[in-house]
C-alpha cells in the first residue's frame, strides 16, 4: 500500500481543552452521585446501567454506549473519561451498561454464565436496552455510537460485527480482536471505525498474545481485517504535536484512504503508551505502575465525539 509523508497537524484551542478536562475531574463524582443505577430485566436477570442525560434536551438525542473494562466499576470509568462533560456541551446522552460478573460475553468461545445457568447474551442485552431507549423517545436511533475500553473494547468489536445495522460508529479502545471474533464477523455494513491503542500495552498486548483456548490478535492484524473489508489502498500518517512538552509518548494518527467503502477508518497509534486511554490529565503513580504510561497528547472523549459527529449520517 502507498503511504504519504507524515505532516504535523495543528489542533486549535488545546489550552482550553486542557482546562476543560481538569474541571471535569472534579465534576464527575458529583454527576455519579446524581444519577443512580437503573435495573433492566433481560434473560430473567436484572441488568444494570447508568444513563447520563444531556440537560435541556427533551427530544431524542444521539447516544454513546460506553462499555467498561474487565471488573471496572462504572463509577471509575466515568471518573477516568470526560465523556459526560462532552455530552453536556454537545447535547448527547451517554449510557453505561454493566456486565455480569464484571466481564462482557463478546464471543461464544468465551462465555459468561448466568446465575441460574446458561450463557449471558450481552449483544442481546445491549440491543434490547437500546430498543427501550428508542421506544421511550430518549434516543435518536440514527445516531447511536459504541465506545468500549479493554474488555469493553472487545465487546465493541462484536457490536461492529453483529450490530452494524443498529449503530452509526464504533470505537474499540486499547485492545485488538480475538481470532474467533474475526471468524464470526460478517457485518451487514461497515460502520465508521476509530481505534486507539498504546504500543507498550502489556495487558491487552499490542502485538497480540496466545492464551488457553483463544488468540488475541495484534492491533495491526485487527485493523488489517477491516482494511480488507473496506478495500482501502493507501493511508495517510500524521504525527500529532505534544500537548505536554515532557510527555514521553508520541501519538500518530493513521487514516486509510482510497477505499471502496466510504465509511472512515482511523487509528491513533500511541507509541510508548500502556493500557490506558490518552488524556490531558496524568495518571496517578499507582495506576501508572499498574497499566503503564499514559499519553497526554489527546483527550480521548473529545477525539471520539469529533469523529462520531463528523462521520454521522
Amino acid at each position: 500500500m502507498g503511504k504519504t509523508s507524515p505532516q504535523p497537524r495543528v489542533k486549535p484551542s488545546l489550552g482550553g481543552l486542557a482546562l476543560f478536562a481538569l474541571v471535569v475531574l472534579f465534576a464527575t463524582n458529583a454527576l455519579g452521585q446524581a444519577e443512580g443505577q437503573t435495573a433492566f430485566a433481560y434473560q430473567g436477570v436484572d441488568r444494570h446501567y447508568v444513563l447520563h442525560k444531556a440537560p435541556d434536551h427533551p427530544d431524542p438525542v444521539p447516544l454513546v454506549i460506553a462499555l467498561h473494562g474487565l471488573n471496572e466499576p462504572v463509577a471509575d470509568m466515568r471518573q477516568s473519561w470526560t465523556m459526560d462533560a462532552v455530552a453536556d456541551r454537545e447535547g448527547f446522552d451517554v449510557i453505561y451498561p454493566e456486565a455480569l460478573a464484571g466481564r462482557w460475553a463478546y464471543v461464544d468461545s468465551r462465555p459468561v454464565t448466568l446465575p441460574g445457568g446458561g450463557s449471558v447474551d450481552d449483544l442481546g442485552f445491549i440491543t434490547a436496552l437500546l430498543d427501550k431507549l428508542i421506544a421511550d423517545r430518549v434516543v435518536d436511533a440514527a445516531h447511536v455510537y459504541v465506545a468500549g475500553s479493554s474488555n469493553g473494547g472487545l465487546m465493541a468489536w462484536t457490536m461492529a460485527c453483529a450490530a452494524a445495522d443498529r449503530i452509526a460508529g464504533v470505537a474499540p479502545l486499547i485492545t485488538g480482536m480475538i481470532e474467533r471474533q474475526i471468524e464470526q464477523c460478517h457485518p451487514k455494513r461497515l460502520v465508521p471505525l476509530i481505534v486507539i491503542a498504546g504500543t507498550d500495552d502489556w495487558i491487552q498486548a499490542y502485538d497480540g498474545a496466545m492464551a488457553p483456548g483463544f488468540r488475541l490478535l495484534s492491533v495491526p492484524e485487527s485493523l488489517e481485517f477491516w482494511r480488507r473489508l473496506r478495500g482501502c489502498g493507501t493511508w495517510d500518517v500524521t504525527e500529532l504535536p505534544p500537548h505536554e512538552p515532557t510527555d514521553p509518548t508520541l501519538a500518530v494518527l493513521v487514516k486509510w484512504t482510497t477505499c471502496k467503502d466510504p465509511s472512515p477508518q482511523r487509528f491513533y497509534r500511541i507509541e510508548g503508551a500502556g493500557h490506558s486511554l490518552p488524556s490531558f490529565a496524568a495518571l496517578s503513580d499507582r495506576e501508572e505502575r499498574r497499566h503503564g504510561g499514559r499519553s497526554q497528547t489527546i483527550e480521548t472523549a473529545e477525539e471520539l465525539w469529533s469523529f462520531f459527529h463528523g462521520s454521522a449520517p
